[in-house]
């Protein structure tokens, strides 16, 4: 399986410029996310009606399908931790406001975790197969894993993401990170994933998967890459994310430190940052010096591990 073509919208320059991962920088406090022109992708008329995850959404979107030459994927497929948080902090205030009065189900509709699947559906005029994964840190390799399932059924090209936004009202994310050299940040990045190989380089997804519960990780992830035929020391690179000290004492267990690349510094921390490391990957292999496989390993809650690998 391939992945063809990527999109990612952060705070870092990842959209539209191949070779970013050398041009990365760690993050401040005052870092903002990159906002692209979304007007060349979504009708103004349209924007003025979306909150910044839609729109990040879309437009990572329908740039995954201008770069694949593709006009519909086969399946949309979204892994989202909190949704559309904006809006659910909206509609909480207005059951408020009303005091028990009759208030618009307008905030209600676009408050719900699959709002964002289902606004791309609607821009692009899709009735495929359309999912939301909502699975806290693995809500983006559960998505990934039901797009290769609908590959293994049959599909040809698979448009599939993950998106989250920062909304600290509702969730303190920072008191409970309780690391100052970790920053709260959000993101979208979306892939096409297909059967078909093209006829530019194309990184390969050789395997992803994903637990909860975890409680020995240097044995899940040397199970995980030999069902793959892959030994620890033959991975190049492992992007991994942590927020707590343990995980860089067990993958030390298991590769060596020049193996090692944490990527919250660059990316920040927010529950589908895993996506965004997986374009890091893939742009590091296409326009980088990584010649060999590239293992993430997001590990960012403690008893979730989220394992990708790509060559």
């Amino acid at each position: 399986m391939y992945l063809t073509a990527a999109a990612s919208i952060s705070h870092q320059p990842t959209f539209q410029n191949p070779g970013f991962s050398s041009a990365l920088s760690a993050l401040r406090r005052d870092s903002d996310i990159q906002h692209p022109d979304y007007a060349r992708f979504i009708p103004v008329k349209e924007t003025r009606r979306m909150n910044d995850i839609l729109k990040m959404a879309i437009t990572c979107s329908a740039d995954c399908l201008q770069q694949a030459g593709l006009e519909q994927p086969e399946a949309i497929i979204v892994g989202t931790s909190m949704g559309c948080n904006h809006f659910t902090k909206a509609f909480l205030d207005k059951i408020f406001e009303a005091n028990g009065g009759l208030i618009s189900p307008t905030a209600f509709m676009l408050s719900t975790h699959n709002t964002i699947a289902g606004q791309i559906s609607l821009f692009l005029g899709n009735r495929s197969h359309n999912m939301t994964h909502t699975h806290n840190s693995l809500s983006f390799e559960q998505a990934l894993i039901d797009a290769e399932l609908c590959l293994l059924d049959g599909a040809r090209h698979v448009l599939v993401g993950a998106a989250d936004e920062m909304e600290n009202d509702l969730y303190d994310i920072y008191t409970r990170l309780n690391n100052p050299d970790l920053y709260v940040t959000c993101g979208a990045s979306f892939f096409i994933l297909s059967t078909e190989k093209p006829e530019t380089p194309a990184v390969q997804l050789l395997g992803v998967d994903s637990c909860g519960l975890t409680d020995d990780l240097p044995s899940q992830i040397r199970a995980f890459l030999a069902r793959h035929n892959r030994a620890p020391e033959t991975v190049e690179q492992v992007l991994y994310s942590s927020s707590c000290a343990a995980t860089a004492q067990a993958l030390h267990q298991v590769f060596n430190p020049e193996q090692l690349i944490d990527f919250q510094p660059e990316t920040g921390v927010y529950y589908t940052n895993s996506a965004v490391a997986l374009h890091l990957g893939m742009d590091q292999i296409k326009h980088g010096n990584v010649t060999g496989s590239v293992l993430i390993c997001n590990n960012l809650i403690p008893e979730n591990l989220g394992l990708m690998l790509i060559q």
